[in-house]
């Protein structure tokens, strides 16, 4: 289990089960890879869920319509610090979009279904913990934002 912080509560599995609607009405397939015993990280639990949600809404979303939406989980620790890769199989991200990623209200939904403001408010909360947070198209297609943390 992903622990964030003192508090031992299973973020990631708390914010899988909050989209786990989403991902039934998409019939869609979130393929967790296995995470290493205590794995932890230093963020506050109930800030880093709202981040986690977000970005597995997105990737789920990326993917509507599609015949056999999959959405890739992995986290691993890399010396010091913990990455969070959720990846989607979706269209991925156009060239002209990823430079404005994290800017506030800048959206590509279509009016009145999104701020804008939900990748920059996961870039605040996730630097407010001292960590990074990426957006790039994967290799193979779709899209992979990657969490970086200090580890626990």
């Amino acid at each position: 289990a992903l622990i964030a912080g003192p508090c031992q509560i299973e973020t990631l599995e708390h914010a899988l089960m909050l989209v786990d609607s989403m991902r039934q009405s998409l019939q869609a397939r979130i393929d967790l890879e296995p995470i290493a015993a205590g794995l932890c990280v230093k963020a506050d639990a109930v800030r880093l869920e709202q981040v986690l949600v977000n970005l597995l809404r997105n990737g789920l979303e990326e993917m509507a319509g599609m015949a056999e939406p999959v959405l890739h989980i992995q986290a691993r620790r890399d010396d010091a610090w913990v990455k969070i890769a959720i990846r989607d199989h979706g269209p991925g991200i156009p060239a002209e979009v990823l430079p404005r990623l994290f800017e506030p209200f800048f959206t590509t939904k279509p009016v009145g279904q999104g701020l804008g403001l939900g990748l920059t408010l996961s870039l605040t909360i996730v630097q407010g913990f001292g960590g990074r947070l990426e957006g790039r198209n994967a290799e193979g297609g779709g899209a992979e934002f990657c969490i970086v943390l200090e580890a626990a």
